[in-house]
């Protein structure tokens, strides 16, 4: 018998606290999905902006990631807010705020100018877009900062935190697919009005999902008395400042593996989102609707696999080696996307993606709670805001890399931008199957070989073994936090 295996499974909260706080995935992945899906095609291919000013756009959002993600997370972990003090509560304010601005934020990038002309006003068009987009990221980083960091905190167990993400991963799945199989029912293909009827869907849907969280992120009297404890032991420290707190952060062997990890898959996912309308419109020759073929069979495969890696992770329990096997698998399903041609094929590939997707979504959370452990014991104090900000920032300025490798295939291969149908496309470009293959490559030959690197390097790096991990637990018992 594996020594690490515990004898019984015990949970500190009931499963509906836990299902509740894994709902957040449901919340978040509804409006990131929809963004990850519809913006960058919107604008370049419903709006008609150059290709190459629309992912100029992306570049100016991830320039303002690098600042805006470390600096929020080091501000939650290092201010006192009034109603803290009054009340005890810190992060639910921002959970709830937050999470209602970046849904009203989200339907604004589709309230821009229409109806202008693509190159005479493409300006105007290009501003709205890059002001609304960091407009977006700000009010996302301040959910999902307060979100996350209330994980390692209010579950402190490995069962309550394996049991949540399991919770997390499968209501993250299913709001990735509903936000493909929804709001795309009220997009006609070229009509930008349509776009922002299906934004506003996105936003009251999204209210409803909000609802569902609260009582998983409801902050106990437990988890008060954790930051009081935290506030006296740090009265009258000086805290380290901003650019001291970053090179902390950022030469963590540990932290940094674990991201890379995190970055890679990420990349390649969001990846194969935002060319998932490329794929339906241009290489299926399919209404925009037809996304919920492709996204519901990768809904199938990830709940299909939650069960699975719920149990491998009980028996094994070695988040490390887990995240590696399901890092290797997913390098492996995109590979057949490369060829496919029929939506059968493509349903195929993505339900084999979804089983390798739902072993990542699974691993992260209880992992990134592996590191923050680490590090609290390294440091005596907890500030887990501090590198969820981080985590965030590098996903995000990753993003660059996303709309980049896009513009460059788009511009290299021949894609015309505003041609919004394959018949179109085939008129107007100079090379249709090249751009057609073009499409291939990033929606699978880039995003394969991100998620191999990234896999690579934390296999070499990361050295959170089970032992550790469990002499880790012990001493933050000691420590009291």
């Amino acid at each position: 018998m594996n020594k690490h295996k515990e004898a019984k499974i015990v949970y500190e909260y009931p499963k509906w606290i836990m299902a509740s706080y894994g709902s957040r995935e449901l919340f978040s992945q509804w409006i990131s999905a929809a963004f990850g899906f519809t913006v960058f095609f919107y604008y370049e291919v419903v709006v008609g902006l150059d290709v190459t000013l629309a992912a100029a756009a992306f570049i100016i959002y991830s320039i303002w990631n690098s600042i805006n993600d470390p600096f929020t997370g080091y501000l939650m972990e290092h201010f006192i807010f009034p109603w803290e003090k009054k009340t005890g509560f810190r992060r639910m304010p921002f959970i709830i705020g937050g999470g209602i601005l970046w849904l009203v934020s989200y339907l604004a990038i589709f309230l821009g100018p229409t109806g202008l002309d693509p190159v005479a006003d493409k300006w105007p068009i290009f501003a709205w877009y890059v002001v609304s987009i960091c407009i977006y990221d700000f009010f996302c980083t301040l959910f999902d900062v307060n979100a996350a960091s209330l994980f390692p905190e209010k579950f402190r167990g490995l069962n309550d935190r394996r049991m949540a993400q399991s919770f997390g991963t499968i209501f993250g799945v299913i709001g990735v697919v509903l936000s493909a199989v929804i709001p795309p029912m009220f997009i006609t293909t070229g009509v930008a009005a349509t776009y922002r009827n299906a934004a506003l869907v996105t936003v009251v849907i999204g209210l409803l999902f909000l609802l569902l969280l609260l009582p998983g992120t409801f902050e106990t009297k437990a988890v008060r008395g954790l930051y009081k404890r935290r506030r006296e032991m740090a009265a009258g420290e000086k805290l380290p400042g901003f650019f001291k707190t970053a090179k902390t952060v950022l030469t963590n062997k540990r932290f940094v593996s674990k991201i890379t990890l995190y970055l890679g898959y990420q990349v390649g996912v969001v990846m194969l989102q935002m060319s998932a309308f490329y794929i339906v419109t241009y290489i299926l020759d399919a209404p925009a609707n037809n996304i919920s073929y492709l996204l519901g069979s990768m809904l199938v495969g990830a709940l299909i696999s939650v069960p699975i890696w719920m149990i491998v992770s009980q028996r094994m329990n070695n988040n490390r080696s887990i995240s590696i096997f399901s890092g290797f698998f997913m390098f492996f399903t995109f590979i057949p996307m490369i060829f496919v041609e029929g939506l059968a094929g493509w349903i195929i590939s993505l339900v084999a993606f979804g089983i390798a997707l739902g072993g990542q979504w699974f691993m992260d959370p209880p992992t990134m709670g592996d590191v923050l452990d680490d590090v609290a014991v390294k440091t005596g104090r907890r500030d887990p805001g501090v590198y969820i900000g981080y985590q965030s920032f590098i996903f995000k300025l990753g993003q660059t890399s996303i709309a980049a490798v896009i513009a460059i295939v788009h511009t290299t291969t021949g894609f015309v931008s505003g041609a919004p149908s394959l018949e179109q496309l085939m008129a107007l470009s100079p090379t249709p199957e090249l751009a057609l293959f073009g499409i291939r490559i990033h929606s699978a030959m880039v995003p394969a070989a991100a998620v191999l690197i990234a896999t690579i390097i934390f296999w070499r790096f990361y050295d959170l073994t089970p032992d550790k991990v469990t002499a880790n637990k012990a001493r933050l018992e000691e420590l009291g936090i």
